[in-house]
């Protein structure tokens, strides 16, 4: 009986060499009998482009997609959803390989389990901060996906401030999660991420900060957004005079972003990081408020089709 085809979906910005090194020779050991890559090529300006042509050369299973210019990962792993044909999605990165039977490890898991939609592999770590081999899950760079789900998801293209595409992951696996499909970690579908350099990563820290300020608004209120703007100058004011610190309490509040802005508006102007700082205000005051309530209205109309997909194939 043939096995159904799974979609490998790679995205990749300017790094020819991890996929030399790492991703393809990964893919040429896999087990699994039926599968289908597609390389996502996102304007990159080495020699990436020339390198996926031999490859497709030799591989009749390659498909390779090259954007116009640099559109970030949302974008690009869009796209590679929109040409994937298998019954299930496995996203993985450039500088990632994949274990011989990570493919069967994780087919098996959903043929065994009808209900899961979505599965987190193992990710070992080499590189970066982590120790050597460290075991992680919650990682883009080992996600796997029933291809329904994108009948009604996507990856949100909003999620770009400062050109770090932060999170992005955690932030589709948490909508999903929110209209209650099953989304599991399997460990014996394992990866090893080598954390090659990335040019988008100088601000991620600052990015990754307001992707999640807009994902927490797109579901919370915008009076108390800006009501935590107001209740920022007053703590800035208190901390002046006082020279106190924030409360812990505002350090774990959903708009904390919001609420540290004036602290951080000035510490940009200090560090003469004036670009970063009207950027900041903007995105904080204007950008993020219109962008988050505008996407959470569409995703509000859809969702009576994901009630309608749900009861569809489970039922």
């Amino acid at each position: 009986m043939e096995k159904p085809l799974v979609s490998i979906v790679i995205c990749t910005y300017g790094r020819a060499s991890s996929l030399r090194s790492y991703s393809f020779p990964a893919l040429a050991n896999l087990t699994y009998p039926n599968y289908e890559v597609i390389v996502v090529n996102d304007g990159s300006k080495d020699d990436t482009q020339s390198f996926l042509k031999t490859c497709e050369e030799n591989m009749a299973n390659l498909l390779v997609l090259n954007n116009d210019k640099n559109r970030g990962s949302c974008y690009s792993r869009n796209r590679g959803v929109a040409y994937a044909k298998g019954e299930f999605i496995v996203f993985t990165d450039d500088d990632v390989s994949l274990f011989p039977d990570c493919l069967d490890e994780l087919v098996k898991v959903y043929q065994e389990d009808s209900e899961v939609t979505a599965i987190w592999g193992c990710v070992y770590q080499y590189g970066g901060s982590w120790v050597k081999g460290t075991e992680t899950y919650g990682t883009g760079s080992l996600m796997s996906f029933r291809r329904f789900i994108f009948n009604r998801f996507r990856f949100d293209t909003n999620l770009r401030y400062f050109n770090s595409y932060a999170c992005e992951e955690h932030e589709l696996m948490r909508r999903i999660q929110r209209q209650d499909f099953k989304i599991i970690k399997v460990k014996q579908a394992k990866a090893d991420h080598f954390h090659a350099p990335a040019e988008n990563r100088a601000l991620r820290g600052i990015g990754g900060d307001l992707n999640y300020l807009y994902e927490n608004l797109k579901f919370g209120s915008i009076f108390e957004y800006y009501c935590c703007f107001i209740m920022g100058l007053v703590l800035s004011l208190k901390r002046l005079i006082s020279k106190s610190k924030f409360e812990d309490d505002s350090r774990k509040h959903p708009y904390q972003q919001v609420i540290e802005t004036p602290i951080r508006l000035v510490a940009f102007i200090k560090n003469r990081q004036f670009s970063i700082a009207i950027k900041w205000i903007f995105y904080v005051l204007v950008d993020i408020p219109f962008r988050a309530k505008t996407k959470n209205i569409v995703e509000l109309f859809a969702k009576d089709d994901t009630t309608l997909l749900k009861n569809t194939l489970f039922k």
